[in-house]
């Protein structure tokens, strides 16, 4: 999706930061690019700064998709991320909106 469609559908989902899903908490809904080569550039910028916007700065033009990151503390506890794509949360009794 594009830049525009991503940030709808993210400014849209902001209230489930905080929510539960599966034994983690929801702590941010990020944008990302979709191709691997693209996201390998993202994450790496992503896990130095902390900061999703900033790390999308390069990728406005490609082709996005929106994301939950849970329990974001173990990224620079345990080198592990944790997210799954927003419409993987459609069937967990959350209020998604598309």
């Amino acid at each position: 999706m594009k830049i525009k469609d991503a940030t709808e559908l993210k400014n849209k989902n902001l209230h489930l930061i905080g929510q539960k899903f599966r034994g983690g908490t929801i702590d941010e809904i990020i944008i990302r690019p979709k191709s691997d080569e693209e996201l390998d550039v993202f994450m790496k910028s992503y896990i130095r700064s902390m900061n999703a916007e900033k790390s999308l700065l390069p990728f406005f033009k490609s082709d996005l998709h929106v994301f939950a990151v849970f329990e974001k503390d173990k990224i620079r506890t345990s080198s592990v991320i944790l997210m799954t794509e927003i419409e993987n949360l459609l069937n967990e009794k959350l209020d998604i909106k598309k």
